[in-house]
C-alpha cells in the first residue's frame, strides 16, 4: 500500500474502489492493519489503497474528520460507504468490500 502523495479529493473521484487507512508510526494496530490490507490487496487488484500518516498529514486528517487511529475509510464510486475507527473487525470490512465487488461484475 502506497503512502498518500496525491490530492485526496482527486483520488476519491477517480478511483472506483479506494481504501484510505489513517495511522501513525506509534500505532501498533495501524501497522497490523496495513500489513493485512497489503496481503488482501495482492488478491484484489481492482481496489486501490493509500496510507495516510496523521502526523505528517495533519491538514488532510482534519479535513477528513480523523480524530483517532486506526481509521479506515472506504470509497466506492466517489461515495463514502464505510468508516471504521478504533477497535473493529477488518475481516468483516473486507468481506463487505468483496460483496460489493461481486455486485459490480
Amino acid at each position: 500500500m502506497n503512502d498518500l502523495r496525491e490530492d485526496i479529493n482527486d483520488l476519491i473521484k477517480k478511483i472506483p474502489v479506494l481504501i484510505l487507512q489513517f495511522g501513525s508510526d506509534t500505532c501498533g494496530p495501524c501497522h497490523a492493519i496495513r500489513y493485512k490490507l497489503e496481503q488482501w490487496m495482492s488478491e484484489h487488484k481492482e481496489v486501490e489503497a493509500r496510507y495516510v500518516d496523521i502526523e505528517k498529514n495533519m491538514e488532510i486528517s482534519s479535513q477528513m474528520g480523523i480524530f483517532s487511529v486506526p481509521t479506515v475509510l472506504v470509497y466506492m464510486d466517489g461515495q463514502l460507504v464505510a468508516r471504521e475507527s478504533g477497535y473493529f473487525s477488518l475481516d468483516a470490512l473486507l468481506g463487505d468490500i468483496e460483496r460489493y465487488l461481486e455486485l459490480r461484475k
